[in-house]
């Protein structure tokens, strides 16, 4: 797959390019999400009987585009199709739906069934020695007529019948029978899940949609394909939707488009004054718990509103909340409401929240907010507070706000450092440092200054990427404080940044100062902690480091000093867990942490959390599911800068298109993730820079260059006191099938430590160097049970290899089968060892050159690679589809990005 490049990223080009035009065509999307509902409906029109079909749903969710694929489908057993809409206008002239497929003029009778035998042979006779299909839409608006004339042809059963109908709408009495009698099966089409929108959306937009983006949508358009398209199209026109680099995001607040808004204010116009306000209040406060509610509007508008199905209930442990039934209602009320009722509604919102006592933990950052939306900056330190809660919520952009109100107030020092932290963390750290820098540090007592510093600390190393300055300014605070307890906490919190600076004088230096000092804080106690995982996982001691970060959990929601604190624990332990053998474990703190950040808005948090999806997705072996995180944590930190490591995105992003066989775009990030500034976090510049070059090497044919560029990044881990990545780094050549230069350093890596991959690795290492294919098949079962499956089929592959020299061939093809098994949940990977399980019938440069073209390198491109003639290119490539059976580069790429069936080996 070719890449394009664009700022400062590199997204796949697959060919596929945005929707002009109108994007609300029945026609113009394509058909997704349905093809399991399709898969059930064919054998009910093709079975051996006629049958009626009756599909009901919402308004929009796609039932008329799921009957046109169905009769339109290859499965189709009809040359003949029947259409009849019907409408609000037909539905008051008897057979007024029907009439275009009926003889003209109509047959006299004077007996009812009688005519309707008439009419149902007079629709027949056309038919032919065919059997035709008659679909109906909207069938709740038939008329009585049509209606009994369904029922008459469904026990006829001389045709199939297909019908739809809106789900809740009161259906004519002889449809209800033809389901009654069972001469008709209904059956009700859900709203599309949230993977299938985003399917959807990738295919409809020609390119690939950031997960945050296709969820929200997904959310707004309750799965309704209508909706959906409606959404789309108001949000590309008005440009809040576009394709950043690459890839589609919102940007801004979503539109519902004059389409939708009109659709829902016809609904909600339709309501008295007193519920209307109340839907308001709503759209400003959601949720709300429903006695709070029930106080502002009174018990009769709040059953009116939930009547109308315009509210739905839920729990928050013993706390009943109300919301409102549809995100679309709130956004469009929200455009719609007066300047002075906004206000007036979030006066009021305010003043019933505040007597309950703001018992929830988000209600003091929401009642500061409401009262900045009504103009009410009077109380400096409600401001303040809420300001502090926002920050604890990660709702940077509100807290700002409040802290601005809070300082403009009257709110001094406290406000102007709270503003500090929401501004850091809301990705402004230039402007952060301003105001940390204009704190005046003597007035202040020595509690506060130690709080100062370390906020200011951790804004110069998270945001500004100035670990030297962070770590200077800290101690310089701890020769300058006189409390013990509080210099204990400074050379502790320096202890962590060394330790993350894999600076180990430093870091010990710094540890055994707080431990001198007496009595030290919960503060110290936490820091100390978090340093010390860091060191243990550095030097492969996951275990201890995942005990370390375990029993410092409970130790978090009292230690709010640095607000962030917390995140930077979970992201630890996220990348702990991946390198403990504990992939589930990791999967599900990212996962879980990254729809905490959704829900807060946090957007850096987002786009961090991402990236730990894919690292661990990464782990697995899950190439694609990989690729699509990290492309999306680019995407939404790129107008971010809380977070200012996108080297280490880019870099580990690179190591991952190097396996799926697109060195291009690798070599693209590689150099970007080089050019980034990354001075913090410098433990991991090893996965972040040096990882890349010898996978890359190793997809263009260059194994021998690979094996010496990771024996060489591994001296340098080994220098820099890191042996989790020397292991890692080691471990790359036994992957390529040279294990000769680190078989023995990774038996003793793996008897230091006490992480579980280093043993597998020394493993590895003995058994391919021992030739053993038998111990190889013990060692991929260690990988398989790990879940580290690409490992598991490198080692597959290998073992194969081996038994097929032995002349062993059941057992070579039991083995190249496991690879096979293997690599399909690998999606796409490309590493050379796969590749010769894959094609044994090849040379080693065949599959070179075979692998070069695939991503679809000319021959020209392909020889200044391999340095070979351009003629000799031709040749190999001559050999290598008269071998493989393929006819052309497509082809070939198809052939090795998509695993083979077993036996084919």
């Amino acid at each position: 797959m070719r890449h394009r490049t664009t700022g400062n990223s590199v997204t796949p080009d697959d060919g596929r390019r945005p929707l002009t035009g109108s994007l609300t065509s029945a026609h113009s999307w394509p058909f997704t999400g349905r093809e399991d509902a399709l898969g059930e409906l064919v054998p009910l029109l093709t079975g051996p009987e006629p049958y009626a079909l009756l599909l009901t749903g919402p308004a929009g969710v796609g039932k008329t585009r799921l009957v046109r694929e169905l009769l339109a489908g290859p499965a189709r057993p009809v040359a003949r199709v029947l259409t009849a809409p019907a409408t609000e206008s037909t539905r008051r002239i008897p057979f007024g739906a029907l009439a275009h497929l009926l003889p003209e003029p109509l047959p006299a009778s004077d007996g009812r069934s009688n005519l309707l035998r008439a009419l149902a042979d007079g629709l027949l006779a056309d038919a032919g020695d065919t059997e035709p299909v008659l679909h109906v839409d909207d069938t709740q608006l038939l008329d009585e007529g049509s209606a009994a004339l369904l029922l008459h042809l469904s026990v006829r059963r001389n045709l199939r019948i297909v019908l739809t109908a809106r789900s809740g709408a009161p259906l004519p009495d002889a449809v209800d029978a033809m389901v009654r009698g069972g001469y008709a099966r209904r059956l009700e089409l859900p709203p599309l899940t949230a993977e299938s929108i985003g399917l959807l959306l990738e295919r409809a937009l020609g390119g690939p949609v950031e997960c945050t983006t296709g969820h929200l949508l997904w959310r707004y358009s309750g799965g309704n394909v209508l909706w959906l398209q409606q959404l789309v199209e108001a949000g590309t026109a008005a440009g809040t939707l576009t394709d950043t680099a690459g890839v589609w995001q919102c940007k801004g607040p979503l539109d519902p488009g004059t389409e939708l808004s009109g659709l829902v204010e016809r609904r909600i116009g339709r309501l008295r004054p007193a519920v209307r306000r109340a839907a308001e209040l709503l759209a400003l406060g959601e949720p709300l718990g429903s006695a709070e509610l029930e106080h502002l509007v009174g018990p009769a508008v709040l059953d009116e509103l939930d009547h109308h199905g315009l509210a739905a209930g839920e729990s928050d442990g013993r706390r009943a909340l109300v919301r409102l039934a549809h995100p679309l209602y709130g956004e469009v009320l929200r455009q719609r409401m007066p300047a002075h009722r906004r206000r007036r509604h979030c006066r009021e919102l305010a003043d019933a929240v505040q007597r309950t006592g703001m018992r929830r933990r988000a209600d003091p950052a929401r009642v500061g907010g409401w009262r900045l939306a009504s103009g009410d900056h009077s109380d400096p330190a409600l401001l303040l507070s809420a300001a502090d809660h926002a920050v604890l919520t990660m709702d940077f952009t509100l807290a700002v706000e409040l802290a601005r109100a809070a300082c403009a107030a009257g709110g001094g020092i406290p406000a102007r450092r709270v503003l500090a932290i929401a501004l850091g963390h809301g990705g402004q750290g230039v402007q952060a440092e301003e105001v940390h820098s204009g704190l005046p540090q003597s007035v202040l007592p020595e509690r506060e200054q130690l709080r100062s510093l370390q906020l200011r600390a951790a804004n110069m190393y998270l945001t500004l990427d100035r670990p030297a300055d962070a770590v200077d300014l800290l101690h310089r605070g701890e020769e300058e404080l006189r409390d013990e307890a509080a210099r204990a906490e400074l050379a502790a919190l320096q202890a962590l940044l060394l330790a993350v600076q894999a600076d180990w004088p430093g870091y010990t230096a710094a540890v055994d100062r707080a431990r001198r000092r007496p009595h030290p804080g919960a503060g110290t106690r936490i820091r100390l902690q978090y340093a010390a995982w860091v060191h243990a996982f550095c030097h492969a001691r996951t275990a201890a480091a995942l005990e370390l970060l375990e029993s410092a959990l409970p130790m978090l929601p009292g230690e709010d000093d640095i607000p962030m604190l917390a995140a930077g624990v979970m992201s630890w332990l996220a990348t702990v867990q991946a390198y403990a053998g504990r992939l589930d474990e990791a999967d599900a703190t990212a996962a879980h942490e990254f729809r905490r950040a959704r829900e807060s808005g946090w957007v850096a948090g987002q786009g961090v959390w991402q990236f730990y999806l894919g690292r661990v997705a990464a782990r697995r072996g899950a190439l694609r599911t990989a690729r699509k995180h990290m492309r999306d944590a680019c995407a939404v930190l790129r107008d971010d800068s809380t977070w200012g490591q996108e080297g280490l995105l880019l870099g580990e992003w690179a190591v991952v298109e190097a396996q799926l066989g697109d060195t291009a775009a690798a070599e693209s990030l590689l150099d970007q993730a080089h050019l980034a500034r990354m001075e913090s976090y410098r433990c991991f510049r090893i996965p972040a820079l040096r990882m890349a070059q010898p996978w890359i090497l190793a997809a263009r044919g260059r194994q021998a260059e690979a094996v010496r560029q990771a024996l060489l990044a591994a001296e340098g881990a080994r220098e820099q006191g890191i042996p989790l990545w020397e292991a890692e780094l080691l471990h790359l050549p036994v992957r390529l099938g040279r294990p000769a230069g680190a078989a023995a350093r990774l038996a003793a890596l793996a008897a230091e430590g006490d992480a579980p991959h280093p043993a597998l690795y020394a493993e590895h290492a003995a058994a391919l160097g021992a030739r053993d294919p038998a111990a190889l098949e013990r060692v991929l079962a260690g990988f398989d049970t790990a879940g580290m499956r690409l490992h598991a089929a490198e080692a597959a592959a290998q073992a194969a290899g081996l038994w097929s020299r032995r002349g062993e061939d059941t057992r070579a093809q039991r083995a190249a089968d496991r690879c096979h098994r293997l690599t399909a949940a690998c999606e796409g990977a490309m590493t050379p060892a796969v590749l010769a399980c894959w094609t044994p019938g090849l040379t080693d440069r065949e599959r070179d050159v075979a692998r070069l073209a695939a991503a679809g390198h000319t021959s020209r491109e392909i020889a200044a690679v391999l340095g070979v003639a351009v003629r000799t290119v031709d040749n190999h490539l001559h050999r290598v589809y008269r071998k493989t059976g393929a006819t052309g580069r497509t082809e070939l790429s198809t052939l090795l990005t998509a695993a083979p069936t077993e036996g084919s080996v």
